[in-house]
């Protein structure tokens, strides 16, 4: 309990504003209110001693490693494993609740897993490749988020799951990460959302909310084989339907702070849009686009999918809630999509028109940043003008000193309006 407040209470009660019964159940009430808040620098520290436990584990042993036979290699590969599941079966039965142990136990067996894995593959020659290790580690961590309920395991379990999306879609040549990382996404999505509910305001949640649209948009890309060209139209929609989805969390659970989504949502489809500035980039676009082959292309469907996702949540949120959907960063999907199809056959008129939205949508943002009191709407707003103006700086034939004065004159606008920002949110 804060000595203020003690301080405080004991005044009232000379003043005779509450009783002293009064005083003793605020007090106990802000005594429990700290007890059952967990202490955020042990499950720190708890976590952080797991993960030097292992590795000091780790470089001992590879530091004698030669000198052992293979049935002592193998005794030793098994063993953090064994270890790990003594400690997670400790905290599961006599410490239910308790948060650094839960954290600190599910951190070490991840890791334990990971290190039994590779060290049985390399003692008895087993081939693969990075992708499957990274697969097989992720599907056998993937139960101890629900079994400790750690959300450090939830964290290390994205990364997981984006690294081997990546290693697989990106890095290796005939591998694909489909449909295996779309599931271990449905797998994590139920403990993802009762942390959300749980602990809204937490620096788990908050690192989820970040972690969770990262992913998606890192791995989406791999789903392209056929056409390219719609990849862009399904990127737009993913962006629309984060952004739908942070409003969502928004309003069903105000204290969430579910920044990830917007900025997702926001800084996404602004870049794309900076690149499709360039009349180039809109020729280019539709250079490789067949137009008979659209409807077998596997891009298509993903873009199907997610526009459709897109309108249903759209139109639902619109009609069950009270919330604004209908803002320019949540209809620029079905903006896109428009200019996506009229470049076809008017790749200039294309281009004109996004910068004009471009301009628009900078405006726009920085007009809601004011509004709002927020820095970061308004700073989005602003760097999407300067963007626009270093994007035309390399194709239009504008003086230099005219050029430099534009930029002055953002530079200025930066500082002036971040300055008088924080006044007005001081005052």
């Amino acid at each position: 309990m804060p000595k203020n407040l003690i301080s405080d209470l004991a005044e009232l009660i000379e003043a005779g504003i509450i009783t002293v019964e009064t005083a003793d159940a605020i007090e106990a009430y802000f005594k429990k209110k700290r007890e059952s808040r967990p202490n955020w620098i042990l499950i720190a520290f708890g976590i952080l001693g797991a993960l030097l436990t292992g590795l000091g584990i780790i470089l001992i042993v590879a530091h004698n490693w030669d000198n052992f036979n293979q049935l002592t290699k193998t005794i030793i590969a098994f063993l953090p494993l064994l270890i790990g599941q003594l400690f997670a079966g400790f905290t599961i039965l006599r410490k239910p609740g308790n948060v650094v142990w839960q954290e600190a136990s599910a951190v070490f067996l991840i890791f334990a897993l990971g290190a039994c894995i590779s060290l049985v593959s390399q003692i008895y020659h087993l081939l693969g490749d990075l992708s499957s290790f990274l697969f097989w580690w992720t599907l056998l961590s993937l139960p101890l988020m629900y079994l400790l309920r750690s959300s450090m395991a939830s964290l290390l379990f994205w990364c997981g799951i984006t690294y081997y999306g990546c290693q697989a879609g990106y890095f290796e040549w005939g591998k694909t990460a489909s449909p295996w990382y779309w599931l271990f996404v449905l797998a994590a999505l139920p403990y993802y959302y009762q942390l959300s509910k749980r602990a809204a305001a937490s620096n788990f949640a908050n690192f989820h909310h970040f972690l969770v649209p990262m992913s998606l948009v890192v791995v989406l890309g791999t789903e392209s084989y056929q056409q390219s060209s719609w990849m862009f139209l399904a990127y737009f929609s993913l962006f629309g339907l984060l952004h739908l989805v942070g409003t969502w969390i928004k309003q069903w659970n105000p204290v969430s702070h579910i920044s990830g989504y917007q900025m997702a949502g926001k800084l996404g489809p602004l870049g794309l849009l900076l690149w499709f500035s360039f009349g180039w980039a809109w020729k280019n676009l539709h250079s490789h686009f067949k137009a008979e082959a659209w409807a077998s292309a596997q891009e298509f469907h993903l873009f199907l999918l997610l526009t459709v996702l897109n309108l249903a949540l759209l139109l639902w949120l619109h009609f069950r809630t009270k919330i604004k959907v209908f803002s320019p960063f949540n209809l620029l999907p079905f903006v896109f999509a428009f200019l996506f199809f009229l470049a076809l056959f008017y790749p200039l008129i294309s281009a004109i028109v996004t910068n004009l939205l471009l301009l628009g949508m900078g405006i726009a943002t920085v007009l809601e940043g004011s509004r709002t009191n927020s820095i970061t709407t308004l700073n989005i707003g602003l760097l999407t003008i300067t963007g626009l103006l270093i994007c035309r700086f390399f194709d239009l034939k504008i003086d230099f000193v005219v050029r430099g004065i534009l930029f002055i004159v953002v530079g200025v606008g930066f500082f002036l309006s971040n300055y008088w920002l924080i006044k007005k949110k001081k005052a």
